[in-house]
């Protein structure tokens, strides 16, 4: 752990891991950041901050439909097994309509009790490799960036791969329009500088 901040309105944890081959030797190194932010009206932004260095020799991420960053929706909030929807920011709607498609945005809502629905959307950063890119989403609950899909993508030894994703944990089932308006704010927020310097 390299750093933890915590506060009212946000926290914040900065870590430093190796990606070890069968013998031990790192072939990659990588600084996750995690904040934690209060939107209150019980909603909240969880940015997922990371930087991926080759130290010693190039290292290759392959191609797949699965990415750094996904998430797994309550049974409730389900096509098949609740009331949920999918929608994207190209306006394609449930496991048809965003299946491995690029966008912007996917979000995922549905009931969590009789009487509520709530959801979360993840954005993929303007910034980050292949962006748009496209999202691995499934009726079954999964919701994925697929950051390598488009391709297999290699990292060089001094020239690390910076990534940034944002999960928006929101209240009821907001318009698209609304959801469009909270990643445009997230594209806008000054990326987070790593504490180890290179």
């Amino acid at each position: 752990i390299l750093r933890v901040e915590d506060a009212d309105a946000a926290a914040f944890i900065e870590t430093q891991n190796a990606w070890m081959d069968k013998d031990g030797a790192v072939v990659l190194s990588e600084l996750p950041g995690t904040t934690v932010q209060d939107l209150g009206k019980g909603e909240w932004l969880l940015l997922i901050d990371t930087q991926l260095e080759a130290p010693a020799a190039p290292v290759t991420l392959g191609q797949t439909a699965f990415g750094m960053m996904a998430v797994r929706v309550a049974k409730t909030i389900g096509v098949n097994d609740g009331g949920g929807t999918i929608r994207n920011s190209e306006g394609g709607v449930d496991e048809a309509g965003c299946f491995r498609k690029p966008a912007r945005w996917v979000d995922y809502s549905g009931p969590i009790t009789p009487t509520a629905s709530e959801g979360l959307t993840l954005f993929d950063h303007p910034r980050n490799l292949n962006h748009p890119v496209p999202f691995h989403v499934r009726n079954d609950g999964w919701m994925g960036a697929s950051l390598t899909f488009p391709g297999a993508q290699t990292i060089e030894p001094g020239s690390p791969l910076r990534l940034r994703y944002g999960l928006y944990v929101h209240a009821g089932i907001p318009p698209p329009e609304r959801l469009q308006e909270q990643w445009e704010a997230f594209a806008r927020m000054p990326l987070e500088e790593f504490a180890v310097k290179r």
